[in-house]
C-alpha cells in the first residue's frame, strides 16, 4: 500500500513514560522505600494474625487460651537459649564486603542449626520431664511441637537477618506474610478438627518448618551453611552475653504469667493473655520506624550535624509511641467486644495498663542511645538486669495477693525504673536533646483517651469520643514535633 500523500508527514510522537508503581518506588530514596515495604509486610502479617483472634476465641476456651500463653512465654525462653543471640551476632560479622561476609554468614548459619539440632534432641528426649514440671497441665507431644517451633525460629531469623542485611526489604515482606497465612489457614483446620492448643502448635510448628526449609536452600545457594570450629569461639563469645540481657527483657516481658499461673486461674491468665495480644498493635504501628531507624542510629552520630538529627529524629519517635498508645488504647477494647465472646470480656479493662507498659518499653529504646555508644553493651546489660531485678521482687510481692493486677502494676514499675535508668545513665555519655515536656503532655493525652475508652458511653457516642481522644492526641504531636518531623524526613532520604 502506498503511502498516503496527503497526510503531514510529521515524526512519530513520543509516548509519556509510563508513571507505575514500579517507577515511583524506584524514585523514593531506599531508606523509605524499604520502610514502606518493611511496613507493608507487618500489615499483612500483623493484619493475618488479627483476623485469626475470633477464630482462636472460638474454639479455645479462656483457660486454654491461658495454657497456650503459657507455653509461648516458655518458647521464648527456649528461644533465648537456642538463638543466643545469633541474629545479632550475624549482623556483626557479616557485615564484611564480598565474600568475606557471605563467608561469615554461612558460618553463623552453621552454628545455628547445629545448636538447634542439639537443643531439639534434648527436647525429644525430655519431653516427659519437661511437661511434668509446667505450672499448668501440659502434654509431651505439645513441649515436642514447641521445641520443633523454636529450632525453626531461630534459623528464620538468621535467614531473615540477612536478607534484611542485603537490602531485600520486598522479599522479607513476602516471606513474612506468606507465613502468616500459611499458619493461619493450618491453624484454622486444625481448630476445625477439635485439636485445641496441640493444633495450634501444631501449625505454627509446619509452618516454620516449610518457610524454614525454603530458606535454607535460599542460604546454601548463596552463602552455603558451614559449622567452622575455628570460628565458633569469636562468635560464641559475642552472642553468649547477649543471652543475659535476652533473659532480663524476658523476665520483663513474659516472667509475670509463670508467677500467675500459680495464682490465678487460667481463665485469667487467658484475659491477660488477650489483652497483651491486642496490646502489640501500638509495637505494629511503630515497627517501620524502628525497623530503618535502630539499623543507622549510631552511624548519624558520626555525620555533620548528627546529634542534633538524631535528637530531632528521637522527638518524632518519641511523639509517634504515645500516639500508637492512644490509638490502640482506643480501638483494642472495641475489637475485643467484637471479636471475642463475652467469656473475654475482662480482657477489655486490662488493656490500657498493658499499652503503658509497652508505650514506656519503646520509649527505652529511644532514650538509650548513649547507653549503646560505648565499646561494649555492659550498661545496657547492667540497666536490663536492674529493671529486671525490680519486677521480680514486685512480681513476688504483688502477684499473690492482687493477682492480674500486680503483675501489671509490676511490670509499668519496672519499665519506669528502667526507662528512668537509660535517660540518665545514657545522657552522661551522649547528650541527646529528650522531649520532656512533649512526652508528659502526649502522655497525659494518650491517658485520656484511654479513660474515654473504658469509661466512655457505649456505642457510637463512646466511640466518636475516643477517636476525637486520638484526634487530639495526633494533632498536638504535629504541633510539638512538627520541626522534627521534617527534619526527620531530610534524614530519612539520605
Amino acid at each position: 500500500m502506498m503511502p498516503d500523500e496527503t497526510m503531514p508527514n510529521h515524526p512519530p510522537q513520543a509516548m509519556p513514560p509510563r508513571r507505575g508503581v514500579a517507577s515511583v518506588m524506584a524514585n523514593v530514596p531506599a531508606s523509605v522505600r524499604a520502610t514502606i515495604l518493611y511496613g507493608l509486610g507487618m500489615i499483612w502479617s500483623r493484619g493475618v494474625g488479627l483476623a485469626m483472634v475470633p477464630v482462636m476465641t472460638a474454639h479455645l476456651a479462656p483457660a486454654s487460651f491461658g495454657r497456650l500463653e503459657l507455653l509461648s512465654s516458655a518458647a521464648e525462653i527456649e528461644g533465648l537459649m537456642i538463638g543466643a543471640g545469633l541474629v545479632d551476632t550475624l549482623f556483626r560479622f557479616a557485615a564484611a564486603p564480598g565474600d568475606a561476609g557471605r563467608r561469615l554468614a554461612g558460618e553463623v548459619m552453621g552454628l545455628t542449626v547445629a545448636i538447634g539440632l542439639v537443643c531439639l534432641a534434648l527436647v525429644l528426649c525430655f519431653a516427659d520431664m519437661i511437661a511434668a514440671l509446667m505450672p499448668l497441665a501440659t502434654l509431651a507431644h505439645d513441649i515436642m511441637l514447641l521445641g520443633v517451633l523454636i529450632v525453626m525460629e531461630s534459623v528464620i531469623g538468621v535467614a531473615l537477618g540477612w536478607m534484611r542485611m542485603r537490602g531485600r526489604a520486598g522479599g522479607y515482606a513476602v516471606i513474612s506474610g506468606l507465613r502468616a497465612s500459611m499458619q493461619a489457614v493450618l491453624i484454622t483446620v486444625l481448630l476445625w478438627q477439635g485439636l485445641g492448643v496441640t493444633g495450634v502448635l501444631a501449625g505454627n510448628a509446619l509452618a516454620a518448618a516449610v518457610v524454614a526449609g525454603v530458606l535454607i536452600l535460599r542460604q546454601i545457594s548463596e552463602t552455603k551453611i558451614v559449622l567452622a570450629p575455628r570460628g565458633l569461639g569469636r562468635l560464641l563469645a559475642y552472642s553468649l552475653p547477649l543471652v543475659g540481657s535476652g533473659l532480663a527483657s524476658f523476665v520483663l516481658g513474659s516472667a509475670d504469667r509463670w508467677l500467675l499461673a500459680g495464682s490465678v486461674d487460667a481463665a485469667s491468665l487467658g484475659h491477660y493473655a488477650l489483652a497483651a495480644r491486642f496490646a502489640l498493635i501500638a509495637a505494629m504501628l511503630m515497627q517501620p520506624f524502628d525497623l530503618w531507624w535502630y539499623a543507622r542510629r549510631m552511624a548519624l552520630l558520626e555525620q555533620p550535624l548528627g546529634l542534633m538529627r538524631m535528637a530531632r529524629v528521637v522527638r518524632l519517635g518519641m511523639a509517634g509511641i504515645w500516639v500508637a498508645g492512644a490509638a490502640t488504647s482506643a480501638v483494642s477494647p472495641v475489637l475485643i467486644h467484637l471479636l471475642a465472646p463475652t467469656s473475654y470480656a475482662p480482657a477489655a479493662a486490662m488493656l490500657p495498663w498493658i499499652v503503658l507498659s509497652l508505650c514506656l518499653q519503646m520509649l527505652c529504646s529511644l532514650a538509650n542511645i548513649g547507653c549503646y555508644a560505648g565499646r561494649t553493651t555492659t550498661m545496657p546489660l547492667l540497666v536490663n538486669a536492674a529493671a529486671a531485678g525490680v519486677a521480680l521482687v514486685l512480681y513476688v510481692t504483688l502477684i499473690p495477693r492482687l493477682g492480674v493486677t500486680g503483675a501489671i502494676a509490676a511490670t509499668v514499675s519496672a519499665q519506669a525504673v528502667r526507662l528512668a535508668l537509660f535517660t540518665v545513665l545514657g545522657q552522661r555519655r551522649v547528650r541527646v536533646d529528650l522531649p520532656y515536656v512533649s512526652t508528659m503532655v502526649l502522655g497525659a493525652l494518650a491517658a485520656g483517651t484511654a479513660a474515654a475508652a473504658q469509661y466512655g458511653e457505649p456505642g457510637l457516642a463512646g466511640l466518636g469520643l475516643s477517636a476525637a481522644c486520638v484526634m487530639a492526641t495526633a494533632l498536638a504531636a504535629l504541633l510539638l514535633e512538627g520541626r522534627s518531623l521534617a527534619s526527620a524526613a531530610l534524614v530519612t532520604g539520605r
